[in-house]
């Protein structure tokens, strides 16, 4: 195991069995088939999965799905304490396209028995969906509303993100196109004012760190693009070589050889605000570099 201790959260690096991971999202078919391709092709694994104590799957759902697809049997990743004040838990919100108003989305939901809640503003919306976690915002130009399913529908965060997630499969097949953006991006004045009269968005179920590890060990998983968590620091870049994945080697000589393999590098460190590989960081990072020859 290779330990970086900092002074607000303890990141321990090393190889997993695949096995043993507890997946808390599913996956997206589109990003497992690129992934598939690039580790057939790629020579090393840029970066860790983010586990928990209990090995559940905090970052790196895909990537440890296509490595249990492609027979590996370890993984590399960074255990947490996930509960620790320097991990935060945010949601992925969904911008709809090539929507003209609310009622093609009013008319979905009363179809599933559900009911949309009109309020005045975007504040007593963040309001109303503080108070109701497992409920969803919509909000287009100056419509604003919750939606609120009966508890034989919606009874848990799984259920709320299942029910979304039907939602959003019948909007897109009546013509209406789907995006992902962090949830924060709601309270920047540039986003919101920049957003066009035939876009919505729908702001997710607000779920807590316990809900995602009660759903986790009862091998519950939520709808794609649940989650999105910050952890800072973020170790990045370790680049372990894919054939070690391959070979027939015991747990303990694979963690003996990853340990050594990180101790052989420099380890840099970076403010929040990075963009690497088209990503944004929010957090701080630590960044593995190869040592100069």
């Amino acid at each position: 195991m290779f330990c970086i201790k900092t002074k607000s959260l303890e990141l321990r690096l090393e190889v997993i069995p695949v096995e043993s991971l507890f997946r808390h999202e599913d996956t997206l078919p589109h990003v497992v088939d690129e992934l598939l391709l690039e580790f057939r092709n790629w020579a090393n694994l840029q970066n860790p999965i983010i586990v928990d104590e209990n090995n559940i799957i905090l970052d790196g759902n895909h990537r440890a799905f296509v490595f249990k697809e492609l027979k590996f049997k370890y993984i590399p990743a960074c255990r947490i304490n996930y509960f620790n004040k320097r991990v935060g838990l945010r949601y992925w919100f969904r911008l709809l396209e090539n929507i003209k108003s609310a009622d093609l989305l009013k008319q979905i939901v009363e179809d599933m028995n559900g009911k949309l809640h009109q309020v005045d503003d975007q504040e007593t919306l963040k309001k109303t969906l503080k108070n109701n976690n497992l409920d969803c915002g919509v909000q287009q130009g100056n419509f604003y509303a919750s939606i609120r399913f009966n508890k034989d529908l919606v009874h848990d965060a799984v259920s709320a993100y299942a029910v979304l997630a039907e939602i959003q499969d019948k909007l897109v097949q009546e013509g209406v196109k789907l995006k992902y953006f962090p949830c924060q991006h709601m309270y920047e004045t540039k986003f919101c004012s920049e957003l066009k009269e035939c876009e919505m968005v729908i702001w997710t179920p607000q779920i807590t760190k316990e809900m995602v590890v009660a759903a986790a060990k009862r091998k519950k998983v939520f709808a794609p693009r649940t989650t999105r968590h910050l952890i800072s620091p973020r170790p990045l870049n370790v680049n372990v070589p894919l054939y070690w994945f391959k070979e027939n080697i015991s747990l303990e000589e694979i963690n003996q050889r990853f340990s050594q393999f990180l101790a052989s590098k420099n380890l840099e460190h970076f403010g929040p605000g990075q963009v690497i590989d088209g990503r944004y960081y929010g957090e701080e990072l630590l960044f593995f570099f190869d040592k100069k020859q």
